[in-house]
């Protein structure tokens, strides 16, 4: 909360475009009164559109690094923008906090042709987080089909590709019958398409789409084969166990790849996987790929941890008069035993070849010279785990 002077003077600053914005000043916009608001909102337009775009940014950023700030109250001012650019930074600073009173918003500007692709694309966007919000019951059903049908008609009417796209990658958590063969009729398209419904596909919960998934591990175009990565990990898929513990042990890998890879098996874990995370862990000089790895690590103990499951087990007498389990959206894993029958799930790297000159390869590499590392991860390659590979950071997750 300000005082009268606090917000006029953050007002003031914002207005005095003589000099740049100051930084300390940023924290001020967090959790701000109602009155503080309308103070702010008569000034705002007069705020230049540049000074407003940075900004935005300026508090996404901010929010990223500190969870306790809350922005929400001048995000929800910024939706009313004229500037298009504007409200697609005030989408991704609310992303994280999908409240129920932003729908018919999000829905407007989905609708809005007169804007621009970009933003119709942001809200479709933002309204993946409702979607999974209704298939876990914690929103009405009536929103629920009400966030569909809107998905579904920009889906098929939008003459953006790019909003098409993001709207099927946001019913993706849906489970409604119409999604299954718009990921399948995306699939067979170009490697736009492609991407968008790997990481649909990702979001389902559904192993249906192995098959699908599998084959693209390998793909020629990074954006698809990370994608295909992630949804392997996504849906925690046994057979890709192997593959992905190939593609580590090559000495010369894309960092994005090696980074994607090891979070797909953090997830899927099994046998071997914890052996090859130790190695990598021995011999890396990078410390963004070592705290990466330590993360993973972590995971990998849960994802192994059979007495987690034992936990999440539903009995049949916790089930609703409906046959449900209390979630709207099934997961469809199989069974341990079919695992073991039908995937590669039972993997043992000490029994393969390939597996075996892999580490023999690694081994033979541990004179070269440290100062070079084994891996070369950057900071900004860590960030768009859960985002569909060619989406602008503006345009949302898809976080």
């Amino acid at each position: 909360m300000l005082s009268d002077n606090s917000i006029n003077d953050l007002v003031a600053a914002l207005l005095d475009t003589a000099t740049p914005f100051p930084p300390k000043l940023l924290y001020q916009f967090s959790d701000l009164t109602r009155e503080d608001l309308r103070v702010l909102s008569q000034a705002w337009a007069d705020v230049p559109v540049a000074r407003r775009r940075d900004l935005l940014s300026d508090l996404i950023e901010l929010s990223e690094k500190d969870n306790l700030l809350l922005f929400e109250g001048l995000g929800q001012m910024a939706l009313d923008d004229s500037d298009d650019e504007v409200v697609i930074r005030a989408i991704d600073l609310l992303f994280e906090d999908p409240q129920r009173r932003l729908l018919p918003v999000y829905q407007a500007l989905l609708k809005a042709s007169e804007r621009k692709a970009e933003l119709r694309a942001a809200a479709a966007n933002a309204l993946s987080a409702f979607i999974y919000l209704g298939e876990i019951e914690k929103l009405p059903e009536a929103q629920l089909h009400e966030v569909e049908e809107a998905l579904l008609s920009a889906y098929a009417q939008d003459s953006s590709s790019l909003v098409r796209r993001r709207a099927m990658e946001s019913l993706g958590f849906s489970s409604r019958k119409e999604v299954p063969a718009l990921l399948r009729a995306a699939a067979a398209q170009d490697d736009d398409w492609l991407e968008s419904a790997l990481f649909a596909m990702g979001r389902s919960a559904d192993q249906i789409w192995e098959e699908h998934v599998l084959e693209n591990l390998d793909h020629e175009t990074l954006p698809v084969q990370l994608q295909a990565i992630h949804a392997a990990g996504e849906l925690s898929l046994g057979t890709a166990r192997a593959p992905l513990m190939k593609l580590l042990a090559h000495s010369h890998l894309e960092s994005d790849l090696k980074q994607e890879a090891i979070w797909a098996l953090s997830q899927i874990g099994g046998e071997g996987v914890e052996e090859l995370f130790e190695r990598l862990m021995a011999r890396t000089g990078d410390e963004d790929e070592l705290r990466t790895l330590e993360e993973a690590m972590d995971t990998l103990n849960f994802t192994n941890d059979g007495t987690l499951y034992d936990l999440m087990d539903i009995d049949e007498d916790d089930e609703d008069e409906d046959g449900n389990n209390g979630h709207r959206h099934h997961h469809h894993h199989r069974d341990d035993e079919d695992d073991d029958d039908e995937t590669d799930d039972d993997y043992d790297p000490s029994q393969d070849p390939e597996w075996l000159t892999y580490v023999g390869e690694m081994e033979d590499d541990e004179d070269e010279d440290e100062d070079e590392g084994y891996y070369e991860i950057d900071e900004d390659d860590l960030g768009p785990l859960l985002t569909s590979g060619d989406l602008d950071p503006e345009d949302g997750p898809e976080k």
